[in-house]
């Protein structure tokens, strides 16, 4: 879950009973007490199960996930998604061809916004539990793994973090 404005939104999942992926993003408005339903487009997908969100303030960004319609698949790509406008942008698409500064398709990640910058903490990759940072820069486009100096915390399963005074 994440907030833009007055809105608390909330994407992804699955169906307990049917096991129908949830396939969109819902906002609710805390002002008028209204839920809205936000539909993705039928291009984008493998990416709403134990996907990352976080927002800028404006728009709201979704890391990675994976799906099972189409078989079981992993996901590396960036979404957004603009609350007002309710238009949908692929930020960086999926890709199977990473390097060091690329993070792996992977699921269950911390996903924050920081300074014009998107950062992707731990996550889960061809069975393993990953402890490594990278950052995603909105203006370049370019991705760098971070260096993580002295003890590092254990990345095991979904983590859960914030932005707290700017650091």
């Amino acid at each position: 879950m994440t907030s833009v404005r007055e809105f608390l939104i909330i994407y992804g999942g699955y169906e307990n009973n049917t096991g129908e992926e949830c396939n969109e993003i819902w906002s609710y408005n805390t002002i008028r007490g209204e839920w809205k339903r936000h539909k993705k487009p039928i291009g984008i997908k493998d990416t709403c199960i134990s996907s990352s969100i976080c927002s800028d303030g404006k728009l709201v960004y979704i890391f990675g996930g994976e799906g099972f319609n189409d078989g079981y698949q992993q996901t590396n790509s960036i979404l957004s998604f603009d609350i007002t406008n309710a238009t949908w942008d692929i930020v960086y698409p999926h890709t199977t061809d990473y390097d060091l500064n690329t993070p792996p398709p992977m699921c269950e990640n911390l996903f924050l916004y920081h300074k014009r910058s998107l950062y992707v903490l731990g996550g889960f990759h061809d069975n393993l539990y990953h402890d490594k940072i990278y950052k995603f820069c909105l203006k370049s486009s370019t991705w760098s793994l971070i260096e993580q100096n002295g003890l590092k915390p254990s990345f095991v399963h979904q983590i859960y973090g914030t932005v707290y005074k700017n650091q």
